[in-house]
């Protein structure tokens, strides 16, 4: 049960593009609590009712994995009109899956381009769509498809760490500057938020221990190794490539 906290935490990844869509919104200050309050909700209704529903008419032992819990119920029920049409459901949420992810990175690459964090190319845009970044990102897309012809018994596996340990790092520094952020405040400013984080402190410092105890399971568990020396790889090359490029010589040059 331990071990699948990290592809559980796969699942909720793209859940924090609420934040950088909201710069996008007419009206912020309903559009992202509103979005923000029906993720439990959803997370309640799709997954855990779900699962409810499965382990009820099925026995745990009996779901293999090898294909869709809900297309194997239907398999198993005789109503196979209903599998195909489960199929084209699960299909569908994962192409607006990529299209979040699009728009999220595209974003946030673009922004940082624009603050001379990423190359100046990436921050261009065609009526508001940063077109470089979102071909980069296809890009990416076509490398999966390869690693999916090479090994396709174990991409998925390592596709869902990469992405867990990306998604739990950016909730991370997500969590780190928010605190950092919150205790910057005054009282008065403390007082002025129209939206304020509930359990404050002691929910965020719940969450930071439990993202640290995700980063000791993939160390303990060795099918995660190659996430964690990637994702730490990635991490090294661009803190020095910041250190380089941003506060370095070619920096002051510039």
């Amino acid at each position: 049960m331990i071990s699948a906290f990290i592809l559980v935490l796969f699942a909720f990844g793209g859940t924090e593009i609420i934040g950088v869509a909201g710069t996008e919104a007419e009206d912020p200050g309903t559009a992202i609590p509103k979005a923000v309050n029906t993720v439990p909700v959803r997370i309640l209704l799709f997954y855990v009712l779900a699962i409810g529903v499965i382990l009820l008419i099925t026995p745990w032992r009996l779901i293999t994995g090898e294909q869709s819990p809900f297309v194997q119920i239907f398999d198993t029920l005789g109503v196979n009109w209903a599998a195909a049409l489960l199929n084209i459901v699960v299909i569908t949420a994962a192409l607006s899956a990529i299209n979040a992810d699009l728009f999220g990175a595209g974003r946030v690459v673009a922004g940082m381009a624009r603050q001379r964090l990423a190359p100046a190319a990436l921050s261009r845009t065609v009526k508001g769509v940063p077109v470089l970044t979102t071909l980069a990102m296809l890009a990416v897309l076509v490398v999966g498809v390869a690693l999916n012809a090479l090994l396709p018994d174990e991409v998925f596996t390592i596709v869902a760490s990469l992405a867990t340990f990306a998604t739990i790092f950016v909730w991370l520094m997500i969590l780190l500057a928010q605190v950092s952020s919150r205790r910057g405040m005054s009282r008065q400013e403390r007082d002025a938020l129209q939206f304020p984080v509930p359990f404050w402190p002691y929910g965020q410092l719940f969450a930071i221990a439990f993202i640290l105890f995700t980063f000791a399971i993939m160390i303990w568990q060795p099918e995660y190794h190659t996430a964690l020396l990637v994702g730490g790889g990635f991490l090294g090359l661009m803190s020095l490539l910041y250190l380089v490029l941003v506060h370095g010589p070619a920096a002051r040059r510039s």
